[in-house]
């Protein structure tokens, strides 16, 4: 079993943070062509996590819209650390007292095709 350690420390902070405010300034919408997990301004790595983050205008609609994946084909996040990582990118109302489950208006998949876990909130 490979492990994958999550090191929350400043320098995660400030690329999370560097992250935010370029999808907040380039806002997603599907469709238009660019993907974002081809833009830099939209990735960060934390260790060996991948995380994309877009602010995604749907349906009259704003969700913060994340996926994690992992550089190992066919694994993903432990939940535990995926959902840290969606409070790192501001995500609300997780409860650490509960580690495993997710807040009750966050939208979960797990993308296989696609090799990430997908941590969706409306704004």
């Amino acid at each position: 079993m490979t492990l994958h350690p999550l090191m929350i420390d400043d320098d995660a902070r400030a690329q999370v943070a560097g992250v935010i405010s370029y999808a907040m300034d380039h806002p997603y919408r599907p469709g238009g062509g660019s993907i974002p997990g081809d833009d830099p301004g939209h990735v960060a790595m934390l260790d060996t996590y991948r995380c994309v983050f877009t602010f995604t205008h749907v349906g009259g609609r704003v969700l913060r819209h994340l996926t994690i994946s992992l550089p190992v084909p066919g694994k993903f996040a432990n939940p535990i650390a995926a959902f840290m990582i969606a409070e790192l990118f501001g995500f609300t109302g997780y409860d650490r007292a509960e580690p495993f489950k997710p807040a009750p208006d966050w939208l979960l998949d797990v993308k296989s095709d696609e090799n990430c876990v997908m941590v969706a909130q409306e704004l």
